[in-house]
């Protein structure tokens, strides 16, 4: 499975409207192909690599249900909201560890560069078995035994 992004390149910089702070805090553009025979959906995370928050990844994203037919979001498709809609097909997005919805950009502490991992998980179950109000640390715990193949992508943003 491969996972990309028009927004930018994998270990290059995130442009200023998908950090939170400097920018406009949309979700960077996604596209993704190659998803394995017999997958029943897509689980995407973002994670923060360097700001770690009691020995894990602080998590900035997550969004499942995603069907094996959908192959990319547009660049802020998604609202900050636990539902969304996606031509028709109702997503799923968890808290981020900022206590929001939906996708939370980059903010790094001045003159630090962080790096923020958005990795795509192919799924053998159509929905995963998660709490009304759940966060991404319980998508990682749910998706346990059920990752058939994943994929990510690598950026990278600092505040000046």
């Amino acid at each position: 499975m491969k996972l990309a992004s028009d927004s930018f390149r994998n270990r290059s910089a995130i442009p200023a409207p998908h950090a939170h702070g400097d920018g406009g805090n949309l979700h960077p553009q996604l596209r993704w192909s190659e998803v394995p025979a017999g997958v029943s959906s897509l689980a995407l995370l973002c994670m923060d690599a360097d700001a770690p928050a009691n020995g894990a990844d602080v998590l900035h994203w997550a969004v499942v249900d995603i069907p094996p037919g959908l192959h990319a979001l547009a660049a802020g498709a998604l609202p900050c909201a636990a539902q969304a809609t996606l031509h028709g097909v109702p997503l799923r997005q968890g808290r981020n560890d900022y206590g929001g919805y939906g996708y939370h950009g980059p903010l790094p502490p001045p003159n630090n560069k962080h790096h923020y991992i958005f990795r795509l998980y192919a799924l053998d179950v159509p929905r995963l078995a998660l709490p009304a109000d759940f966060t991404c640390a319980d998508v990682l715990d749910a998706m346990y035994g059920h990752i058939v193949d994943e994929a990510q992508l690598i950026g990278t943003y600092q505040r000046n």
